[in-house]
């Protein structure tokens, strides 16, 4: 699969400078409400499947998927999974465990 990795320091630059992403938290509803990076939509690693299976993800033109986990192999295996479908889909590694930037939401 083809798709690259950012570390998530480099993802706080990203959001920080306001680039254009579909940022998705893959982790579980209670999860996401405990805490998530601002702007992040929740699509648990299972309803992404679900959803893969039933052709209902939908995607922005153009735009990445960026796409976090708790520990960095969810957001692997999703990236592997979308890409293969045509997605354009960014991975950030280590997952939501490494973040120490400011746009956490508690």
């Amino acid at each position: 699969m083809n798709y690259p990795t950012i570390s998530m320091r480099e993802l706080d630059c990203w959001i920080m400078c306001g680039r254009p992403m579909e940022l998705i938290d893959l982790r579980s509803r209670n999860a996401y409400e405990y805490s998530h990076l601002k702007g992040a939509v929740n699509i648990p690693y299972e309803e992404l499947e679900r959803m893969l299976k039933e052709g209902t993800l939908e995607r922005a033109e153009g735009i990445p998927m960026v796409l976090y986990c708790a520990r960095g192999s969810l957001s692997m295996l999703a990236c592997n999974h979308l890409s293969a479908r045509g997605y354009m889909v960014v991975n950030t590694a280590c997952g939501l465990a490494a973040y120490r930037g400011k746009y956490l939401i508690h």
